[in-house]
């Protein structure tokens, strides 16, 4: 559960509905915590060790709302040690309406040799670590969450749908996800939230 959070926000900065169960506490001294970048992560680690903890109680507890801002989640991304493989420099930021903007370096070497590809797939020409740029719109609503694609960059050059799913997808699997996170597609949010309410600036999570 915590790999896979922090690997959806990471790649929605290509993640936001896995980051929120993440809950991996970052163990900072207090001399570390006294910077501020290192107090948002940390403030942002504490807020998600609380929602997996809530995840255990019964289903009548009361409704419980934990906000959090993007300097909080970039902060706790550019200190996380469980990012995949491949995968660094994810940030995100949240505009209006549920859209949301991020990037992330992505090795596409590791992507690409990870099958044989034919003359005809994009990944086969693409090398190298590129950023990845994706804008979206997340929406969190009874216990789901899908995110809707609306356009993507590798390297500062446009590229379609297929290939941005194709990284989400190898980034995302699980035992539990075998096909990874699919674009479009509902799927169950973690740590049994119900909602994700996506503003400007702010992500709040709501169980």
């Amino acid at each position: 559960m915590p790999s896979r959070l922090v690997m959806l926000v990471a790649i929605v900065a290509l993640a936001v509905p896995s980051l929120f169960a993440s809950g991996a506490p970052l163990g900072f001294t207090s001399t570390l915590a006294q910077d501020p970048a290192r107090a948002a992560a940390e403030r942002a680690s504490k807020k998600m060790q609380a929602i997996m903890t809530r995840a255990a109680v019964p289903a009548a507890t009361p409704v419980v709302k934990t906000t959090f801002t993007e300097e909080e989640l970039n902060a706790y991304m550019r200190v996380q040690p469980d990012l995949p493989t491949g995968l660094t420099q994810p940030t995100l930021q949240f505009l209006d309406d549920g859209r949301v903007q991020s990037r992330a370096l992505v090795n596409l070497d590791i992507v690409r040799l990870s099958e044989k590809r034919g003359w005809l797939d994009p990944l086969a020409y693409v090398t190298g670590i590129l950023e990845v740029h994706l804008i979206g719109v997340f929406r969190g609503a009874n216990g789901q969450g899908v995110f809707t694609f609306e356009s993507a960059r590798v390297g500062g050059a446009p590229v379609a749908k297929a290939v941005l799913q194709e990284l989400l997808a190898f980034y995302t699997k699980t035992p539990e996800t075998p096909k990874g996170i699919l674009l479009d597609t509902p799927f169950d949010l973690p740590a049994g939230i119900r909602e994700v309410d996506l503003r400007r600036g702010m992500a709040t999570v709501i169980q």
